[in-house]
C-alpha cells in the first residue's frame, strides 16, 4: 500500500479563505432569510445607503482591527478593502516621511501604506520592530493603513459613542465606544494628515 504525500495548502491562500469565511456577515437566522453578504457587499450596501455628513446619526457598521494592541473601528462605508500583507517589502518611494511603509501595487491599483501606529499611538508606545499582517483600503484605495489583526465587522449604536465635540490633536479620531474598548476613526480626517 502506498501512501501519498499530503499536499500543504499555500499559507497566502488559506488565510485568504480564512479570512473571506470569517468576515461573512449573517444576514439572519430564519430559514427565509437571504444568504450572507461577504464584506465586499457589505462595504457596498453600506455606502449606499449612508450618508457620510449624518452617518453617525444611527446605527452604523464598522470594521474592528487592532494596530499594536490598540483596537480601533473604521465605518464601512469609509473602507475599500483589506489586503493581506505582501511576503515581499514594499517598493519605497524616496523623500517620503518614515511613517510610510511603501507602495503597494495590484492590479492596476497603487495603495500607499501608511505606519497607523505612527499617527494614532504616542512614540513611545510605537514598536518599530512590529509587523503588520494586513493593509485596511481607504480612499478609494489611494492609501492603506497598516494593522496586526482583523477582528469582526459590527453594529455600533451612536448612543453608545462618546463622540468627540473637538478635534483638537487628534482629528482622526471619531470617538469612542467604552463597551468595545475601542476608537472609532474618523478617515475624512485621517487622510489629511497623510
Amino acid at each position: 500500500m502506498s501512501s501519498k504525500p499530503t499536499k500543504l495548502v499555500d499559507q497566502d491562500q488559506a488565510l485568504s479563505v480564512y479570512l473571506k469565511d470569517m468576515l461573512l456577515i449573517p444576514s439572519g437566522t430564519n430559514e427565509t432569510s437571504e444568504p450572507s453578504l461577504t464584506l465586499e457587499q457589505t462595504i457596498e450596501q453600506a455606502k449606499s445607503i449612508t450618508n457620510n455628513k449624518d452617518w453617525h446619526a444611527s446605527d452604523f457598521q464598522a470594521l474592528m482591527f487592532d494596530v499594536q494592541g490598540l483596537k480601533l473601528a473604521i465605518p464601512l462605508h469609509d473602507l475599500n478593502g483589506i489586503l493581506t500583507w505582501p511576503e515581499k517589502p514594499l517598493p519605497k518611494i524616496p523623500d517620503k516621511p518614515n511613517w510610510y511603509l511603501g507602495l503597494y501595487s495590484q492590479d492596476h491599483q497603487h495603495t500607499q501604506v501608511i505606519d497607523t501606529s505612527h499617527i494614532v499611538l504616542p512614540s513611545q508606545y510605537q514598536d518599530r520592530n512590529n509587523t503588520s499582517q494586513f493593509i485596511i483600503t481607504i480612499d478609494n484605495g489611494k492609501w492603506g493603513l497598516a494593522c496586526n489583526k482583523v477582528e469582526s465587522v459590527v453594529t455600533l449604536s451612536p448612543d453608545k459613542v462618546r463622540w468627540r465635540q473637538h478635534s483638537g490633536k487628534r482629528p482622526w479620531l471619531a470617538g469612542t465606544v467604552l463597551e468595545k474598548m475601542c476608537s472609532i476613526l474618523n478617515i475624512a480626517e485621517l487622510v489629511k494628515e497623510f
